[in-house]
C-alpha cells in the first residue's frame, strides 16, 4: 500500500460554521449599490430612468448602428441625477445602453466582449429639451415595444418599463471569481492556515452541504437589477485573466423578470439568464465609456 493511501484526508469546514464565513464575507465585501425596481403601473418619460422604450436622442448626432447599418435598440437608460450624487458615477446627464436586437446574441461578441459593434454605451452630458418623441420615432430605430419579434430575437424585453432607483448594499456572491480569494482569507482567520493547508477554493474546504449553504447565504435578492455592486452569472465569470482587473466595476446588470401574478415575462435573456456591462473604475470616473465589457448568459 503506497504512502498516498495512508494519508489522512484533510479536514473539511463543518457545515454549521458556514454562517460565520458568510457573515465575514458579507462584512468584508459589502459596498453601496443601487437596485433598479420596475414600476409596472407607471409610464416613463422620454428622459427618465427606464428599461427599453423610445430612447432620448439628440437629432444632431448620428444614431448608433452596427457596421452593417442596423440601428441598435435601447436596452436601458439611467438618469444620473437619480443616483444622489454618488462620486463613483457621473452626477448629471443620461447614460444609455444599446444592443443589436436583430442579432440573436443581442450584439455580444463571444471572441471580444468589449467589441461595441453590436452594443453601445453612450453618455449624454446635457439634454436638449426641445427634442420630441415624434422626431425620434422618425429615425426608425427598433424599440422594445415590439416584444419578442421573430426578426429581433436579441430583444430581451417585452415592452417599456419605468424604473425606480433604490440605494442598497451589495456583497460578493459565489458567481464572482474573486470570491475564492476572499473565502480563503476568511478561513485562514477563522480556522488557521494549518487547517486550510494550502487548499485553493471553497470546493476544497466545504462539504457539499456547506457549498449549498454558502451559495444560499451569499445569494442576493431577485430580480438582480443593479448599478454598481457585485455581479451574478448563470454560467461563469467572463472577466478571465487581465479582464478582471480592468473590468472590476459593474456598471449595469439586468436580470430576467416575470410580471407578478401573471406568469408572463417582462424581461427574458435566453433561458432565464442575466446581462451585465462592466467598466474600469477610472474610466467611469472620467466619464469614458469607450471601453466596456458586455456579457449575458443563461441556464
Amino acid at each position: 500500500m503506497g504512502s498516498a493511501d495512508n494519508e489522512k484526508a484533510l479536514p473539511k469546514v463543518p457545515t454549521e460554521r458556514v454562517p460565520e464565513i458568510v457573515a465575514a464575507v458579507i462584512e468584508k465585501t459589502s459596498m453601496p449599490a443601487y437596485r433598479l425596481v420596475i414600476e409596472g403601473d407607471r409610464a416613463p418619460g422620454l428622459t427618465d430612468t427606464k428599461f427599453g422604450g423610445l430612447p432620448y436622442w439628440p437629432l444632431n448626432l448620428d444614431y448608433p448602428t452596427t457596421p452593417k447599418g442596423q440601428k441598435l435598440m435601447l436596452l436601458a437608460q439611467l438618469k444620473m441625477t437619480d443616483f444622489g450624487g454618488d462620486p463613483r458615477l457621473p452626477d448629471h446627464g443620461l447614460l444609455q445602453f444599446f444592443i443589436d436586437a436583430a442579432d440573436d446574441c443581442s450584439g455580444m461578441d463571444f471572441d471580444d466582449s468589449t467589441n461595441q459593434s453590436g452594443f453601445r454605451v453612450i453618455w449624454h452630458e446635457t439634454l436638449d429639451d426641445t427634442v420630441t418623441p415624434g422626431a425620434i420615432e422618425a429615425l426608425g430605430m427598433p424599440t422594445s415595444f415590439m416584444g419578442f419579434d421573430e426578426d429581433f430575437l436579441g430583444n430581451p424585453l417585452t415592452g417599456e418599463f419605468a424604473v425606480r432607483v433604490e440605494p442598497t448594499t451589495s456583497w460578493m456572491t459565489t458567481a464572482d471569481d474573486r470570491l475564492d480569494g476572499v473565502f480563503l482569507e476568511v478561513c485562514n482567520k477563522l480556522f488557521g492556515e494549518d487547517f486550510v493547508g494550502g487548499r485553493g477554493n471553497y470546493w476544497d474546504l466545504l462539504e457539499d452541504e456547506g457549498v449549498e449553504a454558502l451559495f444560499d447565504g451569499l445569494k442576493t435578492p431577485e430580480p438582480a437589477h443593479l448599478v454598481l455592486g457585485y455581479p451574478f452569472f448563470t454560467q461563469s465569470d467572463p472577466r478571465y485573466g487581465d479582464l478582471m482587473d480592468e473590468f472590476g466595476t459593474l456598471l449595469l446588470q439586468i436580470d430576467s423578470e416575470g410580471e407578478p401574478g401573471t406568469g408572463k415575462d417582462r424581461i427574458l435573456w435566453g433561458d432565464v439568464g442575466i446581462g451585465g456591462f462592466f467598466i474600469n473604475e477610472e474610466n467611469l470616473k472620467r466619464g469614458d465609456f469607450s471601453r466596456v465589457l458586455f456579457n449575458w448568459d443563461c441556464y
